[in-house]
This record gives C-alpha cells, sequence and structure tokens, in this order.
C-alpha cells in the first residue's frame, strides 16, 4: 500500500473530490486521469453515478480497483444538483471540489487552491480560471478570465465569477451550513436546490454568501478544463433563462434587497449571454430580440462592457442578413482575435 493510502486509511482527505457522472463514457476517463495525475495527492474522489445508461459505471469501477481513493456511489437519476448533494453528504474532506464527468483539471489545480487557502485561512471558496475546449478535445481560443478579488454577492449574481461547475472548492463546514431538507424531492439533505436543473449553482452561492458572509478568491491562472457542448444542457437558452427566473424567485426569499437592487442589471447580463447562445445557434430573430431587450432593460450596459455587447449586437445583426457560411467565417475569426477579452466574465 503507497503512502497516500495509507493516509487516507487513516487521517481525513484535505480535498473531497465530487465527480457528477451521467452518461459521460466518451470523456469520462480522460477526466478521472485528470484527477488521477494531480501533484497534490491528498484528496478522495467521490464518483457520483446518477443512473447513467452508457459504460460510465464500469470506467469508474476500474479507477476505484487500482486506487483506494476513488469510491463509486450509485443513486437513480436525480439530475446535477442531485448527484451534487450526494456526494456532498459523504464527503469526509476539509474542502469539497467539483469536477464535472465530462471536464478536466490541469495536474496543478489542487495544489495551488491548497497554498491559496494555506495563505488566505480567511477565504472559504476559491476558483480558478478556465480554458474552453470543444467536444473532440480541441482548444477554442476561448478563456474565462473572471475577476479573482474582493469579490461581493453582487458579482455572484450579475457575473458569476466562477464561471462553471469545475472550478470551485468550497470549505466543507462552511458549505455544510446551508443544508435544507424538502420533502418534495426526498428525505436527504440538499445544498444545491434540486427544484433548480440550470443556475443551481449561482444559486448555491449566493446562498452562502448570504448565511455565511462567505469570502472568496480566485487564481490567475486556467486550472479548469470546460468542455462546451452545442448540444448539451446549457445550450438549451430558453430552459436556461427560465431556470434563472426561476432562481430569482427563491433568492428574493432570502435577500430581497440583492433582487431589488441588482434585478435589472443581472437580467441584461443574462439575456445577452443568451443571445450569444441564439447566434451559436443560428437563431437569427431571437438573438437581436434578446439582445436588444437586455441593452433596453439597463442601458448601462453598453457603458460597462461595450466591446462584449456591441459584438453581441453586431454578431446578431451579420447573422440576420449575412449568408451563413461568411458569417460563421467571421464569427469564427471574431472568437479568435478578441476570445480572451471576450471572455473576461462568465456571461
Amino acid at each position: 500500500m503507497n503512502w497516500w493510502q495509507n493516509m487516507v486509511s487513516f487521517n481525513p482527505p484535505f480535498f473531497s473530490i465530487v465527480i457528477p457522472i451521467y452518461n459521460v463514457e466518451d470523456y469520462l476517463c480522460d477526466s478521472l486521469k485528470s484527477v488521477l495525475v494531480q501533484s497534490f495527492s491528498n484528496f478522495e474522489v467521490l464518483m457520483i453515478n446518477d443512473g447513467s445508461k452508457d459504460n460510465s459505471v464500469n470506467i469508474c469501477k476500474q479507477f476505484a480497483e487500482k486506487d483506494a481513493r476513488f469510491q463509486l456511489i450509485e443513486q437513480e437519476n436525480r439530475g446535477l444538483s442531485g448527484a451534487r448533494n450526494t456526494g456532498i453528504r459523504h464527503a469526509k474532506g476539509t474542502f469539497i471540489a467539483f469536477l464535472d464527468g465530462d471536464d478536466l483539471w490541469h495536474k496543478d489545480k489542487l495544489k495551488a487552491h491548497y497554498y491559496l487557502h494555506q495563505l488566505n485561512s480567511d477565504v472559504s471558496m476559491s476558483y480558478s480560471q478556465s480554458k474552453l475546449i470543444n467536444m473532440d478535445n480541441k482548444s477554442i481560443n476561448l478563456q474565462q478570465t473572471p475577476k479573482i478579488n474582493n469579490i461581493t454577492i453582487s458579482d455572484l449574481y450579475c457575473r458569476n465569477p466562477i464561471g462553471n461547475g469545475s472550478s470551485a472548492v468550497i470549505k466543507a463546514v462552511v458549505l455544510k451550513k446551508i443544508g435544507f431538507y424538502c420533502q418534495n424531492h426526498h428525505a436527504d439533505m440538499q445544498f444545491f436546490d434540486e427544484s433548480l436543473t440550470q443556475s443551481e449553482d449561482v444559486e448555491c452561492w449566493m446562498r452562502l454568501s448570504t448565511i455565511t458572509n462567505l469570502k472568496m478568491k480566485g487564481l490567475a491562472y486556467p486550472l479548469t478544463i470546460y468542455r462546451i457542448n452545442i448540444q448539451g444542457l446549457s445550450s438549451d437558452y430558453k430552459k436556461q433563462l427560465l431556470n434563472w427566473l426561476k432562481m430569482n424567485t427563491k433568492v428574493r426569499n432570502y435577500n430581497p434587497n440583492l433582487i431589488k437592487q441588482y434585478r435589472h442589471k443581472a437580467l441584461a447580463y443574462q439575456l445577452r449571454y443568451i443571445s450569444r447562445w441564439a447566434i451559436i445557434k443560428n437563431k437569427k430573430k431571437e438573438s437581436i430580440c434578446y439582445i436588444f431587450k437586455a441593452i433596453r432593460i439597463y442601458p448601462k450596459i453598453v457603458i460597462e462592457e461595450p466591446t462584449r455587447t456591441i459584438v453581441t449586437l453586431g454578431s446578431s445583426i451579420l447573422l440576420v442578413i449575412l449568408p451563413k457560411i461568411i458569417f460563421s467565417r467571421i464569427f469564427t475569426f471574431a472568437q479568435q482575435k478578441l476570445g480572451r477579452y471576450l471572455q473576461s466574465q462568465s456571461h
């Protein structure tokens, strides 16, 4: 037995890595390998099989058989939030790190988070920048480089600097303070709201910030590799907007002042984000409708982030007036030239 296996056997791990898994057999092995090669090795891996119908379970079993740190937990399908909640309830680590089953980590991600928290004992939650790849593991020359210091709850609401579900690391004792029960779903404690199929992470971060006065800090390095799936859950932009609005209703119950003060700004940024998804989906009228509505609701969006707003507006107009093949070339060129700047925030 290796030294780290002895350590896992007798001492709580520093990190509990929670990986929700649902029909991701094409990407899961690479995702788990990116954990296996971490330069910081004091962790446990909780692989939550959320009712997969493909070969994901067998892949998990292979890792669990070879490495005592990897543990497979199976449940009936509860969705992304339900899988994360199960992982949180089983976690033994001081910090909980989240990784989706189709994303990847840089080999030094956990080490960087470890040192950040060792040097900043008052910080309960951290996250990293993210590189974006497509379904073929190829870089699309985009990177999420959000605000990393002095994060406020309004930043979470309007911009979500954490960016994606594979970036965040949270002190377990703090996260477990916000647990709640909802008999409409099941008898187990929830942390992420299982009634939300999207925006559940943003709602969780805002609830954390409201209840625990959460202090956050980001890492200025792209340690998360986030996969963009144009057929995935996040690409269903109409459903995404409905869940975002549903999230607002819940947040209003425990932080009405936040919603009252920032709702128009937050909605405008969300609509601009939805407009870009409509552009990617080649929905001409919808893309224009969403970006114009964003500007009408919160005109300052043009002043606060002129490049991102004008590029989105211009792209939606060009999508209407140009042949599809010409627009695609221009859109790809703009992404390559402006991608790093345009990803300076999540939305």
